[in-house]
């Protein structure tokens, strides 16, 4: 029974930590050190702005700022950016 009662646990573990990680894209490691040097997501919208690119929403894929944003075009432009550099780390893969 003890057996029974640790396996149905881990498997619901399992269930829960899947349903958890839909909710955030998958991204690239940024390696950008501790949050309290990262800058805040409305700078990013601001440099983001003065390119063109109207931001739509920012969030937050492991270490990395996962920006969802249209272009002059009306065409999605959603990519990984340091949250330290602000520097573009590659595209948002669907």
């Amino acid at each position: 029974m003890k057996l029974v009662k640790s396996v149905l646990a881990a498997v619901a573990l399992a269930i829960s930590c899947q349903a958890w990680s839909a909710d955030a894209p998958a991204g690239p490691t940024c390696n950008s050190g501790p949050e309290s040097g990262w800058k805040s997501p409305d700078v990013l919208k601001k440099k983001l702005s003065a390119q063109s690119i109207m931001v739509t929403e920012v969030k937050l894929a492991g270490d990395c700022d996962a920006v969802y944003a249209l272009n002059k075009a009306n065409q999605p432009v959603n990519n990984y950016y340091h949250p330290v550099s602000l520097k573009l780390v590659g595209p948002i893969r669907n």
